[in-house]
């Protein structure tokens, strides 16, 4: 059923990447002030890391909306404006969030997506793709052009790989460090 879900994303996705003009800017960390931040929930629904991430965000003033999914059919955690975990209840047949999540998407707009998902999650996908968002940011999933900036997976692997006091470990907070290092580091003259 994923490979089916993701072949239709991917049709969608090119069309709609085709026929839909986005005005992208790079924007950089002190300029970013309302976030958008994807996640993979975890099956407890805590989520303790993606917390500390949004209390760290928030401490430097920024605006901060958190959209999660989780693979099960029900969740436990409340739904709130500013933090919610999508289910399968919450997506069609092929994974995509239902109408009014993402008509409550499209009304919104953030300086700055940071989708911290390492693996495709259609559901997510969708989201990012939709999201009215400045620059986005994420792992590279596939080819398409849904992110302005990308980060490869594998060669993060193998730069963790050669250090030993990371403990071969990438998870959603090394993701987060990695891209706000980068975001912070990029100067332009925008």
């Amino acid at each position: 059923m994923k490979i089916l879900d993701n072949y239709f994303f991917q049709k969608r996705a090119q069309r709609y990447l085709r026929e839909t003009s986005r005005e992208r800017h790079f924007v950089n960390y002190n300029q970013a002030k309302t976030i958008l931040l994807l996640f993979e929930s975890d099956l407890q629904e805590r989520n303790e890391s993606i917390h500390k991430i949004i209390s760290q965000l928030q401490q430097d003033g920024k605006k901060v909306v958190a959209w999660g999914f989780i693979d099960k059919k029900e969740v436990a955690a409340s739904i709130l404006p500013e933090f919610r975990i999508l289910h399968h209840k919450q997506t069609d047949f092929f994974s995509r969030p239902l109408l009014p999540f993402l008509n409550e998407l499209e009304g919104s707009e953030f300086d700055l997506l940071i989708d911290l998902s390492l693996k495709p999650v259609v559901a997510l996908e969708y989201i990012a793709m939709y999201a009215r968002a400045l620059c986005k940011a994420g792992v590279r999933k596939n080819e398409l052009a849904i992110f302005d900036f990308m980060l490869d997976v594998d060669s993060l692997k193998a730069s963790v790989a050669d250090a030993p006091e990371t403990e071969n470990r990438i998870d959603e907070t090394y993701l987060f460090s990695q891209i706000i290092f980068y975001l912070k580091s990029i100067q332009t003259t925008d």
